[in-house]
């Protein structure tokens, strides 16, 4: 069976037609349309039981709370219905590959008129990275991204990159014998020299006139350094045939033309790996023996397979928070006493878990009081939670500016029309009020540590991706109750996705100056 693949937008709906259109569901590719219409009812199902795909509601416009089960396949095929991708990433299921990028690629009522496969390359780069920091590792482990599902199935996406990346970075499986020699070019093994040869005794000092040397050579004949060619071979075409080579800068690994004939049946294969995990302890040879183990218990193959791969996220936004909280240095989560300038939090009229509490543990948690006992006072553990916040020094004196910046994953549009002559403007696709009264009540949250200190301004954000036409400084949102208490109002940037992703794999920051 051919495989087809297209790109769509996070959240963009698309009409039944336009799916069998995307991903070639019709008589050309499946012989029937009957034969296309089943095999895009079974996509549909798939896609839909695990939230990626979403229903439009047939009602009210917004998002369909349906149960997907309760559908008949007409339902599903209705032309009346329509789905969104709710996710953004890579889905291989069976032989469609869907390429979902995120939402503020293109303009509000058009589609980018090519694939966005730069653009897609770098999003899943930085998916990459943000899941290994979640998980504190340096590499993919595998036993973390390669796990078993509850079905008992193995995330065979996960197991061939791990595989793959690991060659890249360190080469083929090496089994290495030690070979013994008499007078060789290895290293003098002088245990077993003194223990075996007769020295010749001159000036009361002994000389060796035969010694034992001993050096490792690579054993090219060795089952599991010919197991570990070919599978990293079998892991490359497979990415290669799914076209994900250039989303994870992998090498094309051509360096096998065995087949699994050569090596037995799928448990004669893992009882010899495991033989050899007994008799490993190096940790690298050691990860990867356990992933090819995992590779013999799945499907060994991506296009085609009946389970489903997946590699991405439905929540962008906490990738989004992610970016923007380290492209700009947040403090939140570091201790009171390592940022400048130094609070001291024994002024403060709270009590705090551990000490030093970190920045963001400043903020006052509400208090629960029971009026049948009077005695019984609960304080839950969370209360606010910004989502970066930073002290910066004024250029002038010992004054300082503190940001307050909030990572929204929206794309507002700000728009007008003309109501009894008149011109009035809107927004659509804006964060909610409560978002904005979360912002003021950050503000007055810090406001009694901001006044013992010389905090001298107060700068309040909303950062959200900025598409190709927005504009990067489109205007502010207010609530004037509690402006004219002073808190000023809530700048709206719209940043780049593509500099703030450059400056997040890299690891570099961009100064705060860059909003004003």
């Amino acid at each position: 069976m051919a495989i087809t693949s297209a790109y769509v937008r996070e959240n963009e709906y698309y009409s039944v037609d336009s799916l069998k259109e995307l991903f070639c569901f019709t008589p050309a590719t499946y012989k029937t349309q009957n034969e296309a219409d089943k095999r895009l009812t079974r996509y549909l199902k798939e896609l839909l039981s695990r939230n990626i795909l979403k229903e439009r509601s047939k009602t009210n416009n917004g998002d369909a709370d349906v149960e997907f089960e309760k559908h008949s396949d007409d339902d599903l095929l209705s032309p009346t219905s329509s789905y969104k991708f709710d996710f953004v990433g890579i889905v291989i299921c069976e032989d469609v590959i869907a390429y979902s990028y995120p939402k503020y690629i293109g303009e509000e009522k058009s589609l980018p008129q090519e694939a966005p496969i730069t653009e897609m390359q770098q999003v899943m780069q930085v998916i990459e990275k943000y899941s290994r920091e979640k998980a504190k590792q340096d590499v993919r482990d595998v036993d973390l991204f390669a796990d078993i599902d509850d079905k008992g199935m193995v995330n065979t996406l996960s197991v061939m990159l791990f595989l793959l990346e690991d060659y890249a970075a360190n080469g083929e499986y090496e089994d290495n014998e030690e070979i013994l020699e008499i007078n060789g070019s290895g290293d003098i093994y002088w245990q077993k020299t003194i223990d075996e040869t007769y020295p010749i005794i001159s000036n009361n000092r002994p000389y060796y006139v035969e010694l034992y040397t001993r050096k490792k050579i690579s054993n090219d004949a060795s089952f599991i350094k010919r197991l570990h060619a070919y599978v990293v071979t079998q892991c490359s075409n497979e990415i290669e045939k799914a076209g994900l080579t250039a989303f994870y800068s992998l090498p094309c690994a051509d360096i096998s033309d065995e087949e699994q004939d050569n090596f037995g049946e799928d448990n004669n294969i893992i009882n010899r790996i495991e033989i050899e995990l007994t008799q490993t302890f190096d940790d690298r040879k050691r990860s990867v023996l356990r992933a090819m183990m995992l590779y013999f218990l799945s499907g060994k193959i991506l296009v085609g397979d009946t389970e489903m791969h997946v590699m991405g996220t439905r929540s962008f936004n906490l990738i989004w928070e992610e970016v923007c909280a380290k492209v700009f240095r947040s403090q939140k989560d570091d201790t009171v006493d390592t940022i400048t300038p130094h609070v001291d939090y024994t002024l403060i009229n709270q009590n705090f878990d551990h000490k030093p509490p970190t920045l963001v543990e400043l903020i006052e948690k509400p208090i629960w009081k029971n009026y049948d006992k009077s005695i019984l006072t609960a304080i839950p553990s969370s209360t606010f939670k910004p989502d970066s916040l930073r002290f910066e020094h004024k250029n002038t004196g010992k004054s300082y500016t503190f940001y307050i910046l909030d990572a929204k994953y929206y794309c507002p549009v700000w728009k007008s029309k003309i109501v009894n002559g008149q011109e009035k403007g809107y927004i659509e696709g804006q964060p909610g009020v409560e978002d904005v009264a979360k912002q003021y009540l950050y503000y007055l949250a810090y406001r009694e540590v901001l006044d013992k200190y010389h905090v001298t301004e107060v700068k309040n954000y909303f950062l959200m991706p900025k598409r190709k036409s927005d504009n990067t400084i489109p205007g502010f949102v207010k609530l004037n109750m509690l402006k004219e208490l002073g808190l000023g109002v809530i700048e709206v940037r719209m940043l780049p996705p593509n500099i703030m992703y450059d400056n997040y794999l890299n690891n570099s920051t961009l100064n705060l100056t860059e909003l004003h």
